[in-house]
């Protein structure tokens, strides 16, 4: 049994499009087995939030990049040189070690928005009906099952979301059928947590999505440069992690670029 869990990266604002910062929009999928979730990353994050953050369990460290960076709050402990290279090494072998694939769907918002193929949808769903259909390509050649858990947005975004998912159920797409996708993926709902609920399958989405959707942005020219721990978690993902096709094809497996 797989779990798809999914972070995102970008806005789904369709103003200013001509700001890189709201032009592009992704959904990153971490697909992992529930046992290798329990057995190997939980522990492999708790090791690194006992022995970097001094961890207390009744007030749990939960990894969220953005903070990360910024160095804010608990992770402030990372302007410390010997901690950071601690956090760092542990944090790229647990990346390298753990067995699992990545998805990543990127929709250039400026090219996308005349296609008849979204314009009536919401970005961010529309990317959630990619995902959802090469999530069950991914379990067809496993011959497995799964299921799907975002990250929450809050409110009626999280609504909104699930009759999304609920259409390409009901409906499929143009590239996949909807008896197949509801035959990998049973379940008719999205199991949406929230960064309090201390999920290490979701804090792994939300380290890896940002270098999987910065290191796509470099492949369509645009100017971005890759920190050194983004490149080297890139370099992760091409050599081993990102899904691919039978001869070791990423792009249309484990990357896909939209429109």
């Amino acid at each position: 049994m797989y779990r798809l869990y999914v972070d995102e990266v970008g806005t789904d604002v369709m103003s200013d499009l001509e700001k890189i910062d709201n032009r592009f929009l992704s959904l990153t999928g971490v697909a992992m087995t529930i046992n290798e979730a329990r057995d190997s990353l939980t522990p492999k994050f708790d090791w690194i939030k006992t022995n970097v953050f001094d961890h207390d369990a009744d007030d749990p460290v939960i990894f969220h990049r953005r903070k990360i960076v910024q160095r804010k709050g608990v992770f402030g402990i990372l302007n410390d040189e010997r901690k950071r290279a601690l956090f760092d090494k542990a944090m790229l072998r647990s990346v390298k070690v753990c067995d699992y694939k990545v998805i990543t769907v990127v929709i250039d918002k400026l090219a996308a928005q005349d296609k008849n193929a979204w314009k009536e949808n919401h970005p961010y769903h529309y990317l959630m009906q990619i995902l959802t259909e090469k999530f069950s390509r991914f379990l067809d050649r496993m011959n497995d099952f799964g299921d799907i858990m975002p990250e929450g947005r809050m409110g009626k975004k999280d609504t909104l979301l699930q009759e999304a998912y609920e259409a390409v159920r009901q409906n499929g797409n143009y590239y996949y059928s909807p008896t197949q996708i509801r035959y990998r993926i049973p379940s008719s709902n999205l199991k949406i947590r929230y960064k309090r609920d201390n999920i290490a399958g979701l804090q792994l989405a939300d380290l890896l999505a940002h270098p999987s959707h910065m290191a796509m942005l470099t492949q369509q020219k645009q100017p971005i440069t890759l920190g050194n721990f983004a490149t080297a978690v890139n370099e992760i993902l091409v050599a081993t992690k990102y899904d691919r096709s039978g001869s070791g094809r990423i792009d249309g497996y484990g990357r896909k670029v939209l429109p």
